[in-house]
Formats: structure tokens, sequence, C-alpha cells
């Protein structure tokens, strides 16, 4: 049977009655995805391991109007998936869309990478993800629709992070690794009604950098846009991919990075 076509008539891009969860929701990326939801319509499961963080974050939702609960935890905890599955039914009795936005960086290098580092990598930017859909997608396959949205990075198609001096081999690999998954995962639900994509953002001036803030705005003169970019440039396109105005978009990664890709 063919899935319905969007009625065009209408807002493509309303959220009103939707339930999405976003991980890594206290600040940064995940925050500023959760309020561009919040803001067409969906309330909000939030999630990160910060509890303070999430107190602000869910503030911010509920100044906006909308419904909110958080989950403080390690995403890549066990019982993660099903106590965010949980979260969700208990606030709107329904998932319709998910952010898997958390995620860790480091710069290390092929020679020296210990193996508890890769391993930790991987367990937050992929195991984790994976997981968490699995979890998700048996309920959007009940409901035949729903959007699960990964946030992946430019530079997974590049061979260091900021391509300076090497290093980030184990992050780089990790996001390659989550874009594959997103195209893997989205064949097997398409049928269901249910679509999966991946945004990859570029140099994004975030909390995750503070520690080599400055690293992060020499790469500044390399973006054809020529900012930097913030984490309000990614809330367009979460709305987007998000909602029934990117109905027949499946299995892709939209690179949303002020032209880096350009610069491969």
């Amino acid at each position: 049977m063919p899935l319905p076509v969007p009625d065009i008539s209408r807002n493509l891009f309303d959220l009103s009655g939707y339930c999405s969860i976003v991980t890594g929701a206290g600040q940064g990326i995940g925050l500023a995805l959760a309020e561009a939801l919040a803001y067409a319509g969906s309330d909000l499961v939030l999630t990160e391991r910060n509890a303070e963080h999430l107190e602000v974050g869910a503030s911010k939702i509920e100044a906006i109007g909308r419904k909110v609960t958080t989950v403080a935890c390690d995403v890549a905890a066990d019982d993660t998936p099903d106590r965010l599955v949980k979260a969700a039914l208990d606030l709107s009795g329904r998932i319709d869309v998910l952010i898997n936005n958390a995620g860790l960086m480091t710069f290390a290098d092929m020679l020296t990478v210990e193996d508890a580092v890769w391993d930790n990598i991987y367990a937050v930017n992929v195991r984790a993800p994976m997981r968490i859909m699995r979890a998700v997608l048996p309920e959007m396959v009940k409901a035949k629709r729903g959007s699960v949205i990964n946030i992946g990075s430019s530079w997974s198609s590049r061979a260091s992070v900021f391509n300076q001096d090497g290093g980030g081999v184990d992050y780089c690999s990790s996001k390659a690794a989550l874009q594959s998954l997103t195209r893997a995962a989205a064949q097997d639900v398409a049928a269901k009604g249910v679509r999966v994509n991946a945004i990859a953002p570029g140099a994004v001036d975030t909390p995750m950098h503070a520690d080599h803030r400055a690293k992060l705005f020499e790469y500044e003169k390399y973006i054809p846009l020529g900012r930097m970019q913030l984490a309000e440039d990614l809330a367009g396109t979460v709305i987007f991919l998000a909602s029934d105005a990117s109905g027949y978009i499946t299995g892709q990664t939209l690179h949303v990075n002020g032209g880096l890709i350009m610069n491969d």
C-alpha cells in the first residue's frame, strides 16, 4: 500500500502535537535544536548527563509553551534507551522525532590513540545512537510515521579534525560510521513509513570546543560563507527533516556547514 502524500495546502513545517527526544540537549547544538522543535510545536524529552544543564534547557522549553521532561543519564548507559522511550510515552503517548545529538570529540591520532579512548568514542557516537534508535523505532513503525535525525559531522569525510596537524582518527571515523548507520537504518524502515537522515555540521562554536576555541576560530577563514557556524544555524534544517516538508527524503546526510564541504 503506498504511503500518504503530504497535503501541501497546509503548513508542512508544523510540529504541533509531536513529541521529540533530543540527546545531549543541555547546551550547544542539542539545546538549540530542542528550542527549534518547541517553537515549531513539539513537546520535548531532553537528556544529557548534567542535571543542572537540563533544568536550564527545560525552563526554556516551558517558556515557549511546550510540555517537557528531562532524563539525566549517560547516553551510553544500558538502561538509557528504555528510559527515554518511557519518558516520551509518559509525556505524550507517542514518539515522532528522535535527534541523536550527544557526542564526544578527541584529537587522538593513529599512532597514539588508546583502546579505552577509542571504545568510549564509539560507545557514545555510534553504539548509543544505534541502541536508542532500536528502542524508539518500534513506536514509530507502529504509528507508520516518524523521523530520526542523527547529528554527524563534516569531518566524517576528512582526514582529521580541522585538517590541521592530524588528529581525530577516532572522532572522524565514528561520525563516518554514524552516517553509514543512518543509511542502513533508513533502508530497514523506509517501507514502514519511518525516515532516518543525518545532518553534518561543520565548525560550530559550542561548549564542546571550549578547550580549543582559538584553534576552532583559526578555521573560520576556510568557511566559504565567511563566518563561524552557530548552533542556531542548524535549526531550520532540523525542523525541515523532522516535518512533513521532507516526507520524501530518507537515508541522506545533509551537510550544513557554510560550504565547507566544497573545500574537501
